[in-house]
């Protein structure tokens, strides 16, 4: 009887074992399926899921991002997760979420589903995660400024607590934005640090990653006068069109013109950029 029962625990051992090891990793991304799908979630406060099938082209052209977000997010202080299921391996899980089309991407907060509005690449992805998972301002010095305002967009408020603060932290919050910048706020020594990135304090500076960088706007307006530069300087000055920049025109509704062209080096391409350029 001693044996039976020692071999039915070392068998409940192995099962649980099983159960509870942690989930793979591929290229970063914790790779979920039917049997360790709730248990894992329940190890993580927040976590986007993407629910792909192998055979998506639309898929394929995430896996780079997803993966490159996901070192990304694996680098912060505490680190952040990304975790994706083959729906057409573990259909169990797409049909309990209602998964009908691939990519689908679902944030999980608490265990609890919540759409995914951010965009398609590392970038967006990362800035979506990080202010779904944490404040939406950073308290930064002068010095760390420069190493942590890296995103795409990146919006900087030099001054002190007050009106003007206040404001800030509202275009922190508003939703136009929110999903696409970075926002730090700078209050010991700003205006030091203000004038060093030329700028005034209090006031504001887009840090970009394109065009003249930073750019300047002074303090004493309203969130959605803010906003609404934040929205005006978040694409280039000429465009090379892609998926990236179909939320920032087509939702917003910003007047564009579009050249269909063959050739990037002809003149008339030239003379178009210089047309942008002065408009």
């Amino acid at each position: 009887m001693r044996k039976i029962f020692a071999g039915a625990l070392v068998l409940m051992t192995f099962i649980s074992n099983l159960v509870f090891a942690d989930a793979e990793m591929d290229e970063g991304v914790l790779v979920l399926t039917d049997d360790n799908f709730d248990a894992e979630l329940a190890k993580f406060d927040n976590l986007l899921v993407e629910f792909y099938a192998p055979w998506c082209g639309h898929c394929k052209k995430l896996a780079p991002e997803y993966s490159a977000a996901a070192a990304k997010l694996a680098e912060q202080d505490p680190p952040r997760y990304l975790a994706k299921v083959d729906a057409t391996e573990n259909k169990a899980v797409g049909e309990r979420f209602g998964v009908k089309g691939f990519p689908t991407l679902y944030f999980f907060k608490n265990g609890i589903q919540q759409e995914y509005t951010g965009g398609r690449t590392a970038d967006t992805i990362f800035q979506w995660i990080m202010k779904k998972s944490g404040p939406s301002f950073s308290e930064v010095t002068c010095e760390e400024l420069k190493t942590k305002a890296d995103g795409k967009l990146n919006l900087v408020f030099f001054g002190d607590h007050g009106e003007d603060f206040d404001t800030f932290v509202g275009a922190s919050n508003n939703p136009s934005i929110s999903e696409n910048y970075n926002f730090f706020h700078v209050h010991k020594l700003h205006e030091h640090c203000a004038k060093e990135h030329g700028a005034e304090a209090p006031g504001y500076a887009i840090i970009r990653t394109f065009d003249k960088s930073p750019i300047h706007h002074n303090a004493g307006r309203d969130v959605s006068t803010i906003a609404n530069w934040c929205i005006a300087e978040s694409v280039p000055i000429l465009i090379e069109f892609s998926d990236e920049y179909i939320e920032p025109i087509f939702t917003h509704r910003r007047n564009a013109l579009i050249l269909f062209a063959e050739d990037p080096e002809a003149h008339y391409s030239k003379v178009y950029a210089e047309a942008a350029k002065d408009l």
